[in-house]
């Protein structure tokens, strides 16, 4: 009996060793990231909802908030952030020379950046869907009825991909004009240089709003694409890539488990389910696990709030957008959102 417990022991001692040898794995972006106190943070260069800075300067948006989280369970601060505002063509350079430590800007995921750009994805914290804004005098309702017309697109972005292959293979006739930044190529449909600008539905509402009368102009319904998007950094650093991970994961496990930046201090006293207690740091050690405190989620979750409170406030009802949840609602009210245990 006594050796059978020595054994257990052993047996245990050993995995308590290996989770610490797994602690201690280098993570030159976090050790980067404490020495200097803050997060450096690649973000769009001003797109209402996801990530623009209002009058006073100050930072907001749905890509803001991630960045904000990170922080906050990095260093316990989210106003520990220094914004790097990357156009269309500067995001990649940006992020793979080290410049900054995030991109967190509306970016499709798709399989050639994962595989030749040296970048990992790290969760989906928008799925967005591409489509057009054309003026209403056009009566058009669909894109199918778009042959012949004229489409401004930023070159070098997914939508210019997407909506030439899109036409090519049901034969239509549209000719694609480019631009090097998005605000351009809005300003060019503005200026009536096309027919229509095509970018994601939830990005096309963020740049409606800067056209010279928003109501003349509608945004079609019919989606021409999935663009799920979501955090990205670049290869290597694996423990780095986790937290990023997880700190999208627990924002998103917050709303299932109906943890908010209100209540979070009354659940973290007194909720008894094992999955928010750790989530929270009241038991287990798995901010440690990463290289931070305990409390890594509860400063992420007090300071900017779990999923649904960041996405009704930057883009959904709270917000001029007004976009619905619809697919980044959670799974379990008909949506796409989930994800693994925090065990």
């Amino acid at each position: 009996m006594l050796r059978r417990f020595a054994a257990s022991a052993a047996l245990m001692l050993c995995f308590a060793g290996a989770v610490s040898a797994q602690q201690l794995t280098p993570s030159p972006t976090l050790d980067a990231i404490k020495a200097r106190g803050h997060l450096e943070c690649g973000v769009h260069l001003g797109l209402p909802g996801f990530s623009f800075a209002d009058d006073k300067g100050v930072w907001q948006g749905i890509d803001v908030d991630f960045c904000k989280a990170l922080a906050a369970a990095v260093l316990g601060d989210a106003t520990k952030v220094k914004y790097t505002p990357t156009s269309v063509q500067q995001r990649w350079p940006i992020l793979q020379s080290g410049q900054v430590d995030l991109l967190s800007r509306n970016t499709t995921i798709t399989f050639s950046r994962n595989a030749s750009l040296g970048v990992n994805f790290l969760g989906i914290n928008f799925y967005e869907g591409q489509t057009f804004i054309v003026r209403k005098k056009a009566n058009i309702t669909k894109a199918d009825e778009m042959d012949g017309a004229t489409v401004c697109v930023a070159a070098g972005s997914t939508e210019e991909k997407q909506a030439t292959d899109w036409f090519a293979e049901r034969g239509k006739k549209v000719t694609i004009v480019n631009f090097q930044r998005n605000d351009d190529a809005i300003a060019a449909y503005d200026a009536e240089r096309c027919d229509a600008y095509t970018a994601g539905f939830g990005a096309l509402a963020g740049q409606r709003s800067k056209l010279k009368a928003p109501d003349d102009h509608v945004i079609l319904t019919q989606l021409i694409s999935n663009d799920p998007q979501g955090p990205t950094v670049r290869y290597g650093d694996e423990r780095y890539q986790a937290v990023v991970r997880w700190v999208l994961n627990g924002m998103i496990a917050a709303e299932h488990f109906g943890i908010t930046s209100k209540n979070v201090d009354e659940m973290r006293r007194s909720s008894t389910n094992g999955e928010v207690r750790r989530i929270l740091g009241v038991e287990g050690n798995f901010g440690q696990m990463l290289g931070l405190s305990n409390d890594w989620l509860y400063n992420a979750i007090k300071q900017v709030g779990n999923y649904g409170e960041s996405y009704e406030r930057t883009v959904g009802m709270d917000s001029p957008l007004k976009l619905p949840r619809g697919p980044n609602q959670l799974w379990t009210k008909g949506g796409l959102l989930f994800t693994s245990p925090f065990q």
